[in-house]
This record gives C-alpha cells, structure tokens and sequence, in this order.
C-alpha cells in the first residue's frame, strides 16, 4: 500500500509539472510568434507563384540578456577577447553590471562611457540597461554623502544633480533605466527625505531621457521559493503608491537571485500579481547557486519557460555568465576555463534553438507565402534557379507584410 502511494505521488507530481509546461507551451504560439506574409511578383507586378522563400530570424524580440563588467569588456587579455566574442554570440541586451552605479560613475565615467560605445558598435546597439540610479542607502552611496544627513535640502539636491548628470550623459545609449533600487530593504535616504522622494527620482530621470524606460528593481520577490510574501507585499504597494503620485514608471524589474529553486505555479501566480499593473515585467539579475550543475540547469529551463511564456515579461537578463567575472561563481554557466556547463546548453536550445524561426515556403497562385514566426528582426528571401532577391523585416504582434521583386 505505502509503495502505491509512493507512485501515486510521483505519477501526479509528473502530470502537474507537465500541465503547467504544456499550457506554457501553448502561451509562447499565441504570444511570442506572429505571421510573415510574403508576396512575390515580376518587375511588371505580377504574382509568381511556386517561388521558394524563406525568413530567417536574426534578433528576438523578447530581450535575452546578461550583465557585463566594462573593465573586462575593455581588456586586453585573451579572457577578454573570449568574453567579448561570447557577448556578440549569446545576447542580444546587456546592463553594465556596476559602472553605472553612483560611486564608480564618478571614480571613472570614462570606463562606462567606452563600454556604452562598445557595446552600441557590437551587436547591442542600444539595447542595454542603466542600473542603477539611486540605491538608497549609505553604503551604495558615495561616502561623502553622509555628511549631509543633517541637511535635507542639500542632499534631496544632491540626489537630484546626480540623476541628472548621469541620464544627460548617456541620453540615448540605453534602453532601460533602474531608476531606484532595492527600496524594501536600502532606504536611508528615504528615512530623511519622506516616501514622496522616490516619485520625485523618476520624474526628475524624465526630464533628462524622455525615451528610456524606468524601472524600479527588487530582490526576493521570485526567489526563496517564492515565500517572501512581506517583501512581495512592500514590493507591491511601493509600486502602486508610485503610480497614484503618478511617478512616470515603466516596467517593473524582478530581480532573481536564487539559492533554491521556486516552483514554477508559484512563479507564475507571482508574475500574475505584479503584471495587474499594467506594466511590462523584467527579470533583471537571475543566478542560481549550487554547485549542482545537473539541478541548475533544470531551474534554469523552468525559469525560461516560464518567463518567455509569461505576457507581461519582456525580457530576461542574467546577472553574468562566466565564472571569471562573477559575483556568486556557483551561479555562472560558463566555468573559468571557457567549457560550457548544462546551464549553456539549456540558454543555447531554447533561445537559439526552439524558439529560433527558420522557415521556408512555397508560393501559391498569388504569389503569396506565410510563415509563422518568433517576433523579431528578420531576413526575408525569395529564390528562382539562380537568382534572388531580400529584404529585412520586423515581425511584431499583429503579423507583418513583405513584397519582393524577382526579375
């Protein structure tokens, strides 16, 4: 009898995990691909019907990302040069890990600044995320900034220069700005210039970039297995009190540091109850760590799944990827040697691999193909004997529409 049970446990844990993956499975075909209508004519702009085309894509449109140290990404040595060739090969969005945070932008703007421009000329482009505005408390803050703990009309000030020195220099090089940082748990500065400041930091970030988006960014709201519910709840009512003051708040960052897995219904009802905002959903510095790769790279896969399926989630960065240049080294997917751990191959099968369109179709008597696709930047061909012809193409939600002239 107990033997039974135990298989019935087990059996019903299966069919579980397989309901929550299936209607994940169906979620990503409804909401992360969309249709390419490819027409096909002659000069004179008549239909050619049994033309092959094919659409390739080239860049997701969901952001699959990492963070990045300048100084690494600057380097000289052949680690470097692995890891800026590895950057250009895996992700398609970064976020400086720390040389946009207060202190080290005013020890060595200039590091920043180059990392920014290399990152704009190698792939990124523009797709990267400031991190992170004002992290309040004493110890992320510049030291001298205590010293003004008994004057609140100087550091609400200084508080209010900084942000806007920092967005008016990198005023369109990034995507993304966390304009305030962990508040459940660093809060000095709100302890002596009241709640209502924070609302005031994001306005003040308009003003100088009124293009990026702004975020703000919390730890334990995934993590811990999703039992957190006080910080969850602080999370969730410091939002809301920032949209009633009408702070001009953009998405909202779900930081992801792991140490043991969460379940994936209980992430999903989590997701469920920040995305009632409204607002998009990004989980911004996800690591796991353990020393199990086995165990890692099956959270791994859960997390993925369950983020890519999500509507609300727009894109999904870890907090670094080699092991050399790690915050936490268990949680990298890159061991320091350069060999790839099953966290890799997990990142490389999904994102490269089963959620990657490479189609090919055949024209009907209207000259007409469609193609269902994964949004994003696109390569679209049509080939005759030795001829062809192509076009690039963005394929958003609602489909999108490409015509091509064959001689």
């Amino acid at each position: 009898m107990r033997l039974l049970l135990v298989l019935f446990l087990v059996v019903a844990a299966q069919g579980q995990q397989a309901g929550w993956r299936k209607a994940a499975e169906e979620r990503i075909e409804r909401i992360r691909k969309d249709e390419i209508t490819i027409r096909v004519t002659d000069r004179e702009g008549r239909p050619l019907p049994g033309i092959r085309v094919r659409a390739a894509l080239l860049e997701h449109e969901f952001g699959f990302g990492t963070a990045v140290a300048a100084r690494e990404l600057l380097g000289a040595s052949e680690d470097s040069e692995k890891y800026r060739e590895f950057i250009r090969n895996n992700f398609n969005m970064v976020v400086l890990e720390n040389d946009l945070k207060w202190p080290q932008w005013d020890r060595d703007r200039r590091q920043a600044l180059d990392a920014l421009d290399w990152l704009r000329t190698n792939r990124i482009g523009t797709r990267v995320r400031g991190h992170t505005l004002v992290w309040p408390s004493w110890r992320w803050l510049p030291k001298e900034l205590k010293a003004l703990e008994g004057d609140p009309p100087a550091l609400r000030e200084r508080v209010r220069a900084h942000i806007e020195d920092i967005v008016t220099a990198t005023r369109g090089q990034v995507e993304h700005w966390d304009v305030l940082n962990e508040p459940y748990s660093e809060k000095d500065l709100m302890a002596i210039l009241g709640n209502g400041v924070m609302a005031e930091w994001f306005r003040e970030a308009r003003r100088h970039d009124p293009d990026a988006l702004l975020f703000i960014n919390d730890y334990g709201i995934l993590s811990d297995g999703g039992k957190n519910q006080k910080h969850q709840d602080h999370y969730y009512e410091t939002i809301r009190t920032l949209l009633e003051q009408r702070a001009p708040l953009g998405g909202i960052g779900l930081q992801g540091h792991f140490s043991e897995p969460t379940a994936p219904e209980r992430m999903l009802e989590i997701l469920d109850r920040f995305g009632e905002f409204g607002l998009p959903l990004a989980i911004t510095e996800y690591d796991f760590r353990t020393k199990d790769d086995q165990a890692q790279a099956e959270f791994f896969d859960q997390l993925l799944t369950v983020c890519f399926s999500h509507p609300r989630v727009n894109w999904f960065l870890m907090w670094g990827f080699w092991e050399g240049r790690h915050w936490r080294p268990d949680g990298a997917m890159v061991r320091r040697d350069w060999s790839m751990k099953q966290s890799y191959e997990v990142w490389r099968s999904l994102v490269y691999g089963k959620w990657w369109t490479r189609a090919d179709a055949v024209t009907d008597e209207k000259g007409v193909a469609k193609v269902r696709g994964y949004l994003g930047r696109y390569a679209v061909s049509a080939y005759r004997e030795k001829m062809s012809v192509s076009s690039a193409a963005t394929l958003r939600a609602g489909g999108t529409a490409v015509r091509l002239t064959l001689p």
